[in-house]
């Protein structure tokens, strides 16, 4: 971002609100320069007038800005020490194996969002809709078929930073895969374990229609 617009930003998310005169002392700016800035931030949706004030003295009302949620996201945000935090105590109160219970339980709310089947899908059918579940739960995900089997990759999690130290929470897509499909899918490598993608493997291909018979596949 241009450095006078990044300033601006960082002024109002230090103060939580400024008036132009404010920002152009700030910045070493006339205000007419600063008006160009702040048309840019608007346009893309960064800042926003968060009210009009009268002046003491004769003259058109003062707009006070603000920075938008969209601009707030640029920051960095507690919640990964939060649920560290969290995690750690739920560790020391549950131990690992309490852990595990209450991601099986999370993972088994989440299955139950999933679409059921229709009459006389296709095991690609139901790929496809396990596909699109699990986008819709912010995975990057597709299907293929390698060696004669049908394998999902998922390109990039929602849980990315917070797998990679609670590996436990590899649990709930695992699940949802489990259950979609009636399957039990064989992870080959784990973005939590620093590869470039998961992928599972789900069995051999030929079923035509769905549910096939179960895979019973080493973990």
């Amino acid at each position: 971002m241009q450095v006078t617009r990044q300033r601006i930003i960082d002024l109002l998310r230090k103060q939580g609100q400024a008036t132009v005169e404010e920002m152009a002392q700030a910045v070493n700016l006339t205000s007419m320069a600063v008006r160009h800035h702040l048309n840019v931030l608007q346009a893309d949706d960064l800042i926003m007038v968060a009210y009009t004030k009268r002046r003491q003295k004769p003259g058109r009302p003062v707009q006070v800005y603000s920075l938008t949620e969209k601009a707030r996201k640029f920051y960095p945000q507690e919640y990964v020490q939060l649920t560290d935090m969290l995690m750690e105590e739920v560790l020391r109160r549950l131990g690992q194996e309490g852990v595990v219970d209450i991601f099986n339980s999370i993972a088994h709310r989440l299955a139950k969002e999933a679409p059921s089947p229709t009459e006389n899908q296709s095991f690609e059918e139901r790929l496809e809709q396990v596909v699109s579940f699990l986008q819709e739960k912010g995975f990057a995900v597709k299907w293929g078929i390698e060696d004669g089997h049908y394998v999902l990759y998922h390109h990039d999690c929602p849980y990315r930073n917070f797998a990679q130290r609670y590996h436990e929470v590899c649990i709930l897509d695992k699940k949802v895969i489990s259950t979609m499909l009636h399957v039990t899918p064989v992870r080959t490598s784990c973005i939590a374990c620093n590869d470039e993608k998961c992928t599972y493997l789900l069995g051999k291909t030929g079923s035509e229609t769905f549910p096939p018979a179960r895979v019973a596949l080493a973990n």
